[in-house]
């Protein structure tokens, strides 16, 4: 309902039902169209199909309201961890999504199928915040990335290592030696934050 798109493993985790069930069920779900799922990578993300979908869902709970859900078990995935990571050679965690979403609104970016493209404003918004400096036309093109923790999309690809890679050399992260988590500079959290702002 929160246009999240969510795992089978989650769900099953979240749920308490086996892989073999919670895979049957979304089927289900599939096969009445109320969802659909997209690989990325190894894993399928399974997300209720359009606003329609949800308003109508919501609209049955009206007459018929939803049992208790009751989560058997929880993550224990640290919150730095959750704000502020490497996957492959991008940024991911609460900060990508959050980035990706304001370039969305402002249209530094537009989604095309699976991919993100840079626009001529966000070519000119980048540069001016020393990031995509001499980048290629390749390096101008994202993936749509879900983000494990955040369940929502960042940007892959390319774009995404040229983002992170511009963000590392003005040390607005410093990296972990020992995993994937990074830690934001204070320099980092004030140039973050002026990226969000809508323009």
């Amino acid at each position: 309902m929160n246009g999240r798109a969510l795992s089978a493993s989650w769900l099953a985790n979240r749920l308490n039902l086996s892989p073999q069930a919670t895979r049957f069920h979304l089927k289900k779900l599939e096969d009445v169209d109320l969802i659909h799922h997209r690989a990325c990578g190894k894993h399928h993300y399974y997300e209720i199909k359009n606003q329609d979908t949800a308003m109508f869902i919501e609209s049955t709970f009206n007459i018929i309201p939803p049992k208790e859900c009751l989560f058997l078990s929880n993550t224990n995935t640290k919150e730095k961890f959750k704000e502020a990571r490497t996957c492959y050679k991008h940024l991911a965690g609460s900060w990508s999504v959050a980035l990706t979403q304001s370039f969305i609104n402002n249209e530094f970016i537009v989604i095309q199928d699976n991919f993100f493209l840079v626009t001529e404003h966000g070519k000119n918004f980048f540069k001016g915040h020393k990031l995509l400096i001499n980048a290629s036309n390749t390096a101008s093109i994202g993936k749509r990335c879900i983000d494990f923790t955040e369940h929502r999309d960042h940007i892959g690809g390319p774009l995404g290592a040229l983002l992170l890679q511009s963000m590392l050399q003005q040390e607005w992260f410093k990296q972990n030696d020992n995993n994937r988590e990074l830690t934001i500079t204070p320099k980092g959290r004030k140039n973050l934050n002026v990226l969000l702002i809508d323009k």
